[in-house]
C-alpha cells in the first residue's frame, strides 16, 4: 500500500523540468529506506583490495614533532608523496541481518555473527559498503539534511545534499582495543531529480573516539542496479574508503560486488563464535572421523595453481597428501596417500618496500577419506631467515589456537604476479584434530 503515493509522487517529479529539491530529498529517502531492508534476501560476493602506502616527507620540509606527524595536517604537497608499500586482496561472501552486515568465506552456506576482523585478522578491514552505509546515512533518526545545489556529471543533471549524522547512536563503529565505540560522520550524496536513484554518497569521520588507531576515514560508493532473479538491487559499482593512520601512513581498500544471488532454502545464518565450514562437511564431522596425534608430520601437494594476480584471502584451496601419514609406533594408517584436505587461503599479500617479495598463507580444516570427512589442523613453519632478510612480518595478528593453523610461505620477486604451480609440495605438521 505504501508504494502508491512514492509512485505518484515520482511520477510528479518526473513531469518537472526542475523538480523542486526538498521534494526530491523526500521522495528519495523514502525510497532507500525501503531499498536498505531489501538487501537482507540477499548475498553477493565482497572482493576488497588493499593498498598500503607510507608518506614521504621532502627533504626541505621541517621536521615536526611525532604528534604533529600522525595527525596533523599534512605538509604542502605531501599528500601526492605517498608511496606504495605493499597491496593485498581479501574475498568474503556477505549479506544483512537484522540491520547488520554478515561474512563468511565463499561458499559456505552459514553466516556467523563474527566481526569480519575476526575472519581476516591482517590489514583494515570495515563493513558498510554492501548496505551498512545506506542504512546509517538514510535510515537512521536524528540525521540531518541539506540542498547543496546542482551537479552536472557526464552529461547528467543531479542534485547534491549534505548530510551529518550526530554522535549519539551511531552506527559507525571504531575498534578500539577490543571494544567497538561510535564515532560522528558526514558526508554528501547526488540524486538523479528525474528516477529519485542514488548515484554517488560519501561518507568521513568528524569524531573519533579517544584512543582510535587512525585520524581520518572517508569513504566514496558509486551506485548502480544490479539485476538479481525479480529484483533490481541498488549496490555499490565501486567503494573506495581511505585511512590515514596515526603512524601518517594511508591505506585504501577498494571493494566491489559480484554473483549476487537470493538466499536458497539450504541457506542458513548461525549467531554463534564458531564458524563451521560448510553444513554438510559439518554434518559428517564424526562419521569415520580419524583421530590425529599432534605433531605428525604430513607432506601436501596443491592441486590447483595459486596467481596472486587474481588469488585472494578467502578463496577455496585443496590439496593432496603425499606420503601416507602413520600413527607412530604402530605404524596404523591414519590418512591414505591421496587424501584431499581443503580450507583457504587467508592471506595474498605482495610487498615492494624494502623488498619485493609475496607472501601467501593458507589454512586446512578438514580431510576427505574414501567419502568421509575430518577435522585437519596443521601448521606449516615459515622460512624465517628467509621472513628476516627480507623484513617480512609472518605472524598473523591476534592469539588463539586457531592461528597457528596456518602454512605461510614466501616468494621474493621483482614480478607484479608470481604464479604458485599445482603439486608445490609443502611440509606440515599436525596440531590437534578439533580445530577449524
Amino acid at each position: 500500500m505504501r508504494i502508491v503515493p512514492l509512485l505518484a509522487a515520482a511520477a510528479a517529479a518526473y513531469g518537472q523540468a526542475n523538480p523542486d529539491p526538498s521534494a526530491v530529498l523526500k521522495q528519495a529517502l523514502e525510497r532507500l529506506r525501503e531499498t536498505s531492508g531489501q538487501l537482507e534476501k540477499y548475498v553477493c560476493i565482497e572482493t576488497v583490495e588493499r593498498s598500503y602506502y607510507r608518506r614521504v616527507v621532502p627533504r626541505e620540509a621541517p621536521v615536526l614533532p611525532e604528534a604533529a606527524q600522525a595527525c596533523g595536517p599534512p605538509a604542502s604537497g605531501a599528500r601526492d608523496s605517498l608511496q606504495l608499500e605493499a597491496t593485498d586482496r581479501a574475498r568474503l561472501e556477505v549479506s544483512v541481518s537484522q540491520g547488520h552486515e554478515l561474512h563468511s568465506w565463499p561458499g559456505a552456506t552459514r553466516f556467523d555473527a563474527r566481526d569480519v576482523d575476526e575472519l581476516i585478522s591482517d590489514g583494515p578491514v570495515s563493513t558498510g559498503a554492501f548496505g551498512g552505509y545506506l542504512a546509517g546515512v538514510f535510515g537512521r533518526p536524528g540525521v540531518s539534511y541539506r540542498y547543496i545545489g546542482e551537479q552536472t556529471v557526464d552529461g547528467k543533471k543531479l542534485y547534491e545534499y549534505g548530510y551529518r549524522a550526530p554522535l549519539d547512536g551511531s552506527r559507525f563503529e571504531v575498534r578500539v582495543d577490543e571494544t567497538w565505540r561510535a564515532a560522528g560522520y558526514e558526508g554528501e550524496f547526488r540524486l538523479d531529480p528525474q528516477s529519485l536513484e542514488l548515484e554517488r554518497l560519501t561518507v568521513r569521520t568528524t569524531e573519533l573516539p579517544a584512543g582510535a588507531p587512525f585520524c581520518q576515514a572517508s569513504a566514496s560508493l558509486d551506485y548502480q542496479r544490479v539485476h538479481v532473479g525479480d529484483s533490481d538491487l541498488l549496490l555499490p559499482r565501486r567503494s573506495q574508503l581511505e585511512i590515514v593512520l596515526q603512524s601518517g601512513r594511508e591505506t585504501r581498500n577498494v571493494t566491489t560486488f559480484s554473483s549476487c544471488r537470493e538466499y536458497q532454502a539450504e541457506s542458513e545464518i548461525r549467531f554463534d563464535t564458531t564458524a563451521a565450514a560448510e553444513p554438510s562437511t559439518a554434518a559428517r564431522f564424526g562419521r569415520s572421523r580419524v583421530a590425529l596425534p599432534i605433531g605428525l608430520p604430513v607432506t601436501l601437494a596443491l592441486t590447483t595453481a595459486i596467481d596472486t594476480a587474481g588469488a585472494s584471502a578467502g578463496d577455496p584451496m585443496a590439496a593432496k597428501v603425499v606420503k601416507p601419514v602413520k600413527r607412530p609406533g604402530s605404524g596404523e594408517e591414519l590418512i591414505p596417500a591421496g587424501a584431499t584436505v581443503r580450507g583457504h587461503i587467508r592471506r595474498v599479500e605482495h610487498h615492494l618496500l624494502p623488498e619485493p617479495y609475496f607472501l601467501v598463507t593458507i589454512a586446512f580444516n578438514r580431510v576427505e577419506i574414501e567419502g568421509s570427512i575430518s577435522p585437519f589442523f596443521a601448521r606449516s613453519e615459515a622460512n624465517l631467515e628467509l621472513a628476516k632478510e627480507l623484513d617480512a612480518n609472518v605472524a598473523m595478528r591476534g592469539s588463539g589456537v586457531r592461528l597457528w593453523g596456518v602454512g605461510t610461505f614466501l616468494f621474493p620477486s621483482r614480478q607484479n604476479h608470481i604464479v604458485i604451480p599445482a603439486g608445490f609440495e609443502s611440509k606440515w605438521f599436525t596440531l590437534a584434530t578439533g580445530g577449524r
